[in-house]
């Protein structure tokens, strides 16, 4: 397929994701209700749920039989951004383009709302259609990658070098702006990836490919993020850049423009290789990736 194919294909599993999303959502009109509405459904890219789709269609298995496991991913994605732009942590006002969960419905309901929608998607995984063995694997995946050893380290990481971090050390500095990049963001994009296999019964070796796929895509989204964050229409990325304004470590504390934009092409290099021994079917997985290094907002 050429590669308009493969956007209207990905907008078609964006749509079918969306629809779903409105289906599962509570209806009711509590507080916490209205938030966990308000931020799912306030747009976004979707990317995440997507992933779950696609690594479950490599392997043969229908959208329809993952997608519980697709919106799952989703939940926790945005259970992640009402609690990161709490003040206690980024202290954002804006979120893909509308106030921040905390600004309309208040701290102590933001949270809430993101404790909602955290343990909602367990409860959402399991109804995706697969073996009990499966969805267990995709249960602990999504814990695993969720979590203190996944995105919560990164976030934490990230949060404790927030205004402290110095250049007298490059190397360490490195280091953890690497760690941060794997934790914060690739992690829900490797679980994302095995979650999706995972349900459609994948083997080790496809699970590894996906794994190394979603590590550098994962990367590669997190340093063009930090390119955006400074460089951006902020009215285009629907959130406000205030990376360099509250002391964030990111790629750019290293380097300038055009050195970060070569670290991401490095990875997306890297993402490509990972997924071409899936031959032909790896095409849109290329697609996806050049549609990272290529995003403005």
């Amino acid at each position: 397929m050429k590669n308009i194919d493969f956007k209207k294909y990905i907008l078609q599993k964006v749509e079918y994701i969306n629809l779903v999303l409105k289906k599962f959502l509570p209806k009711d009109n509590s507080v916490v209700s209205q938030g966990m509405r308000y931020s799912v459904l306030a747009g976004g890219k979707r990317l995440r749920p997507v992933l779950v789709i696609l690594a479950a269609e490599l392997f043969g298995v229908k959208a329809e039989n993952v997608i519980p496991a697709a919106c799952a991913i989703e939940y926790l994605h945005t259970y992640s951004l009402i609690h990161d732009d709490l003040p206690a942590m980024d202290n954002d006002d804006l979120r893909r383009g509308i106030s921040a969960n905390h600004k309309k419905f208040g701290e102590a309901a933001a949270i809430l709302c993101g404790d909602a929608l955290l343990t909602e998607s367990f409860s959402l995984i399991t109804k995706s259609k697969s073996s009990e063995k499966n969805i267990n694997e995709a249960v602990r995946i999504l814990a695993y990658y969720g979590g203190y050893k996944g995105m919560i380290a990164g976030q934490a990481e990230d949060i404790l070098e927030t205004g402290k971090w110095s250049k007298k050390n490059k190397i360490l500095l490195g280091e953890k702006i690497k760690f941060i990049q794997i934790q914060k963001t690739a992690a829900l994009m490797i679980a994302s990836l095995k979650i999706g296999a995972v349900l459609a019964g994948a083997d080790k070796e496809g699970l590894k490919a996906l794994e190394v796929y979603g590590k550098n895509a994962g990367i590669a989204f997190q340093i063009v993020d930090d390119i955006l964050d400074v460089y951006a229409d902020k009215k285009l990325m629907g959130k406000e850049g205030s990376d360099a304004e509250n002391g964030k470590l990111t790629v750019l504390s290293l380097c300038g423009k055009r050195e970060a934009e070569k670290k991401a092409y490095e990875h997306i290099k890297k993402a490509k290789k990972a997924v071409s021994v899936f031959g032909n079917k790896s095409e849109i997985f290329v697609y996806l990736v050049d549609y990272i290094a290529d995003r403005t907002y």
